[in-house]
């Protein structure tokens, strides 16, 4: 299938505009120029309740936006964390898209803002994750929402910690958390990766193989980190025993082909997966809702889900 027409409208502005990838910026820039998918989300949605706050991390305080579509109301809790290899994106970017899945899933939406690399390497972003997670599910309540209703969700870098969450979560002995859903998710260094897509989209689709690579380089702090099941969800050896998990993958996307295995390996490990594959659409589409039909059609999609598994 061809690029969407929409995605290749922006594609092609892009092109025009002459905007680099980000492994050819400072971080600096790429944090600064990150900022510009904010014109591509629409207006933002008013939620009934939209709060600031701070939880305790291993390093000190992390800032923590929740969204509550209906206050007064006890709704399941859903962590989410932002895309950017690690090294761009924060709350603020990701603005839109919580208040648009809170409002579609009438779920209590946390939203981390995780300390970024390459200033903390791994494994500091992770345990502000787990931090973060196990703060906002202890005290579910103080946020209007049910702790005992628990989903970890993030695009991207987001989707590696949010299936990073759900195995820590296993090993740690808590929170129970009752789906995970993983967006176009990294599950393995991009560094000597022999999956096809990282072939067949190493160009031209916005995020790169090069720019993949420069993540991980800011990411990790040795080589031997990749190995980590907790950087790298796709090499853990034993999978079992994870919550239900929705794996998203793009069709025009370097990341395709691992967040595919992903889904297979979580089968493989008796794991209940839905695994839905986007068709023309490139990475970081959950972040352009406001101009491309398919970010809104993935919302939707993604609210659904919630609303099956909490009902589950």
């Amino acid at each position: 299938m061809p690029v969407d027409p929409q995605v290749q409208a922006l594609l092609d502005e892009f092109r025009r505009q002459g905007v680099p990838p980000f492994d050819q910026m400072s971080v600096t820039q790429a944090r600064l120029v990150a900022g510009g998918f904010r014109d591509l989300q629409g207006e933002p949605q008013d939620v009934g309740e939209v709060r600031d706050i701070l939880v305790p991390g291993p390093m000190g305080r992390l800032p923590v936006r929740t969204y509550h579509p209906a206050p007064g109301k006890s709704l399941p809790l859903v962590v989410y964390f932002h895309g950017g290899g690690w090294v761009i994106g924060d709350i603020e970017i990701a603005d839109r898209p919580c208040r648009a899945l809170a409002n579609a899933s009438q779920c209590v939406v946390a939203s981390v803002n995780y300390r970024l690399s390459p200033e903390t390497k791994f494994p500091g972003p992770v345990d502000d994750c787990y931090a973060a997670m196990c703060w906002l599910a202890e005290h579910a309540a103080d946020i209007g929402a049910e702790g005992r209703s628990v989903a970890v969700s993030g695009d991207s870098a987001g989707g590696n910690l949010a299936a990073v969450m759900a195995l820590m979560a296993r090993d740690r002995g808590g929170p129970v958390l009752s789906c995970q859903l993983l967006i176009y998710p990294v599950t393995a260094p991009a560094q000597g990766s022999t999956f096809a897509s990282y072939q067949d989209n190493a160009e031209g689709y916005l995020l790169t193989r090069g720019t993949m690579m420069w993540f991980w380089e800011h990411y990790l702090a040795s080589a031997d980190d990749g190995r980590n099941p907790y950087a790298a969800p796709l090499h853990a050896a034993d999978l079992r025993g994870l919550p239900p998990a929705m794996v998203i993958t793009a069709e025009f996307d370097p990341l395709r082909d691992e967040g595919l295995a992903y889904a297979q390996r979580l089968r493989e490990a008796g794991v209940v997966v839905k695994s839905s594959h986007y068709q023309g659409m490139i990475h970081g589409f959950f972040w352009m809702a406001g101009a491309v039909q398919r970010g809104r059609d993935l919302i939707a999609e993604l609210a659904n889900e919630l609303r099956e598994q909490f009902a589950a």
